[in-house]
């Protein structure tokens, strides 16, 4: 790929006019792999910050230069982000950050519910006394940053317990796809410019879940794992629809419908 775009940004096929620089942070790290890791994050959170668009050409050269690093490891990064979905190369020209649509959010939930409701069964069912403590503890750090209102360390709870549960049903496998598929959905943020949910809220959609773990009911832990995915998987499909200027008076209804379509069968 030849590092043709500048100054960072390019005018699309769209016409927009080219945007500023974003103001990623300069990486430090002693491998090129834990670079890449940093230029990711980097990316991601210029991405939900709206410095970076979706649609926009970017530069790999560039993007190295505002982090004061070399291409490899951005490249790295950036083909990462790639493989799942959220980067799209042009050759000579650069790469753009990719749209995260309605229906795609609706199937990646309907993958993870088919993954993460009988890991919760199996995790209620298999979990030692060591790792529900744990799972509490790691529960209990969502709910101490969401009362913090952190939301960098709320989110990375969430996921994190989620990742836990995963474990302790025994599938790696499964763990490093769901891994992926949330790093796709995470990127919605950029497109839709909605107000943040509480992280209260956020915090206690997991409580009856973790209490069914802690419990080692695994029918109402499988139960309310599939209720709080299809929790979130309809409000990500309405922020994507509110991305794409849907009439905010269509967008519930639409967003239940998208949902049913896409998670009927598993």
């Amino acid at each position: 790929m030849t590092d043709s775009v500048h100054p960072l940004a390019g005018s699309p096929a769209d016409g927009r006019s080219a945007s500023a620089s974003p103001a990623l942070p300069s990486v430090t790290a002693t491998t090129e792999s834990s670079l890449a890791v940093q230029v990711m994050t980097a990316v991601r959170r210029a991405i939900m910050a709206g410095q970076m668009e979706p649609g926009r050409l970017y530069s790999v050269q560039q993007l190295a230069s505002v982090m004061n690093v070399s291409r490899s490891p951005v490249r790295e990064g950036l083909l990462r982000l790639g493989e799942a979905g959220l980067i799209r190369f042009h050759r000579n020209r650069g790469f753009e950050i990719v749209e995260v649509s309605p229906t795609d959010v609706a199937q990646i939930f309907a993958v993870r519910t088919a993954l993460e409701v009988p890991a919760a069964r199996r995790a209620a069912s298999l979990a030692q006394p060591l790792d529900l403590e744990r799972v509490r503890a790691q529960w209990e750090s969502m709910h101490a940053a969401a009362r913090a209102h952190d939301l960098e360390a709320a989110a990375g709870a969430d996921e994190g317990l989620h990742r836990m549960l995963l474990q302790l049903a025994g599938n790696p496998q499964a763990g490093r796809l769901v891994e992926r598929l949330r790093t796709t959905t995470s990127f919605l943020g950029v497109v839709a410019a909605t107000t943040p949910r509480p992280l209260g809220e956020l915090a206690g959609e997991h409580d009856v879940l973790v209490q069914a773990v802690l419990a080692g009911d695994e029918d109402a832990a499988g139960r309310a794992m599939r209720d709080h995915l299809a929790s979130t998987a309809e409000r990500q499909i309405a922020q994507a629809l509110r991305a794409r200027s849907t009439p905010e008076e269509r967008v519930p209804g639409l967003a239940r419908e998208i949902w049913r379509e896409a998670v009927t069968g598993y």
